[in-house]
């Protein structure tokens, strides 16, 4: 019986990490603004401060830094493994893969030039809780930009 959930649950994990890899980031609301967050534990945002739920600050940067800002977001995702699926001016969607059954998150960048802020959403795909993963991801990721954005590297390297 034991052998037998554990393996009906493997099946069914291993549906849900096929199925998150067949969806897509949600790009941009009407207005320009990241996705609004659902009502689950799997996603955290800076572009809504009143969902303190979800709420993670944006990454300030200073009218200097602006031409090194999606830079500095491009070097930060690839170096901690993630994949850029879409980029323009000053969006950018990528994703990243768990190592166990490769599910796969969202992990979204908004430069807003008029506030001099880079808006961030981290999200999983599929299920509901994701044991913290994409807040620490979005927590180290925000790090990493903020430390491209402060040193030469950040600003100089090729666009």
């Amino acid at each position: 019986m034991l052998l037998s959930s554990a393996i009906t649950v493997i099946i069914i994990t291993g549906g849900l990490a096929l199925f998150s890899q067949s969806g897509e980031s949600p790009g941009l609301e009407e207005g320009g603004q990241l996705s609004i967050c659902p009502d689950k534990p799997n996603c955290i945002s800076s572009e809504y401060p009143g969902d303190t739920e979800h709420y993670i600050s944006p990454i300030p940067f200073s009218p200097e830094q602006y031409n090194g800002a999606m830079t500095a977001i491009k070097v930060s995702i690839q170096g901690h493994g993630g994949q850029i699926q879409y980029l323009k001016q000053d969006y950018l969607a990528s994703t990243f893969s768990s190592n166990l059954f490769g599910f796969i998150d969202d992990f979204e960048a908004r430069i807003d030039h008029k506030q001099n802020q880079i808006h961030i959403r981290s999200a999983a795909r599929v299920g509901y809780s994701d044991f913290g993963v994409n807040q620490k991801r979005a927590i180290t990721l925000k790090t990493a930009i903020e430390r491209h954005l402060n040193t030469k590297t950040g600003t100089q390297i090729d666009q």
